[in-house]
């Protein structure tokens, strides 16, 4: 998947989206609390919390990658 789809995919705030990263689960929930989008990845059992989509897409959190690093390897799934 290209970055700026993954991007638009997550700010969103519609679709969960899961995948698979060195054999461990991974995804990312968006959720909406008064009008305010906050955004949970998490990486087997490493989770952090986000409320900006392109701090999520930037931060090293898969072994020293970012989502955007990785995300064009990716089998995503949404639900």
């Amino acid at each position: 998947m290209r970055p700026n789809d993954i991007k638009k995919i997550i700010a969103d705030c519609i679709n969960t989206i899961t995948f698979k990263y060195n054999g461990e689960n991974c995804g990312v929930d968006p959720e909406v609390n008064h009008y305010e989008p906050t955004y949970t990845m998490w990486y087997g059992k490493k989770w952090k919390d986000f409320f900006n989509v392109d701090d999520l897409l930037a931060e090293k959190f898969f072994d020293g990658k970012s989502l955007l690093d990785i995300c064009d390897k990716l089998d995503i799934n949404f639900s």
